[in-house]
């Protein structure tokens, strides 16, 4: 049993030294969607109306390109539905957006590989070596000198060299739960002027929520440039059948209303890291002289120990 948990700490540790941590300040905006259901007959929709949203969100990504994510974004999604009469609310009423309030996400993320937008042939550039009239061989970074005492042609070729793949997307399916800690008052409530009574459903007063969503992460050789997400939202909490009684000649009558919220926004963001870059450390070449008689002259091959270049 011992062993079976150390070896679990391990592939933990080993999992968190592979993983990397990403902030994403996030803008953008929300269409949001409320329908209200009256007496469990009839419903009328009264909000698609689009509102601006920012927030920030913490990812946690594992080596293989998956991992969890926690944020924090704005939300306006509940109707204030104005009414005066129960028998008329689906006809007499007045709706209007409610403050703007902070609702916080999690769930978790999948990452593809890179998708490039170039073939890998096409990125490659090439590099030029000189070769001196002595006979002397100097590359751009130079690993080894020939000489030939007898040499007397100057020419030069190229080598290809490897270079960057260029601008590349990840698509990043996710999925995960929304929750607002801060909830207006009562869903329904009355207010009273002189005789008058009116009353007011907060619709779309949810406080759980089901989200899924599709990033799409643009960059250029190692380096991610921004990201661009879309996600749908379904409401699952706090929204069941409310009610209110009230007396019209000595007969009270108990209205009832229950609202379904969803939505969809579309944000952009530009990932920061949080991961200290390594350190690369630089190739080192060791030096050998070789010698050989010809009947030119003397042959000598250097290999620096650096990169330099000598014309």
């Amino acid at each position: 049993m011992r062993s079976a948990i150390l070896l679990c700490l391990f592939v933990i540790f080993g999992c968190v030294a592979n993983a990397q941590f990403t902030i994403l300040p996030q803008v953008g905006f929300e269409n949001s969607r409320t329908s209200i259901e009256f007496n469990k007959r009839s419903s009328s929709s009264i909000g698609a109306k689009l509102s601006p949203q920012a927030g920030i969100r913490l990812d946690y990504k594992f080596k293989q390109g998956h991992g969890p994510f926690l944020g924090i974004t704005t939300s306006r999604s509940v109707i204030k539905y104005n009414f005066s009469d129960p028998e008329t609310v689906m006809t007499a009423y007045t709706a209007s957006k409610g403050n703007t309030q902070l609702r916080i996400e999690g769930g978790y993320q999948v990452s593809t590989k890179p998708i490039y937008f170039k073939k890998q042939g096409s990125n490659n550039k090439s590099s030029t070596v000189y070769y001196q009239r002595d006979g002397t061989e100097k590359k751009s970074c130079g690993r080894s000198i020939v000489t030939h005492s007898c040499g007397s042609k100057t020419y030069k070729t190229s080598v290809a060299k490897y270079n960057e793949r260029g601008v590349w997307v990840r698509i990043q399916p996710s999925v995960g739960l929304a929750y607002i800690p801060s909830l207006p008052r009562a869903e329904i409530f009355s207010k009273s002027q002189g005789t008058q009574t009116s009353y007011q459903y907060n619709a779309g007063n949810w406080n759980k929520a089901l989200i899924a969503g599709m990033g799409f992460e643009f960059g250029r050789n190692k380096q991610s440039k921004f990201i661009v997400s879309i996600n749908y939202l379904k409401g699952i909490g706090n929204l069941g059948t409310k009610s209110i009684t009230t007396v019209s000649g000595n007969k009270p009558t108990t209205t009832s209303l229950k609202s379904d919220a969803s939505g969809w926004n579309i944000t952009m963001g530009v990932p920061i890291s949080l991961n200290k870059k390594k350190p690369v450390a630089k190739q080192q070449f060791i030096e050998k002289i070789y010698k050989e008689q010809n009947k030119c002259g003397q042959y000598k091959s250097h290999c620096m120990p650096r990169c330099s270049k000598r014309i």
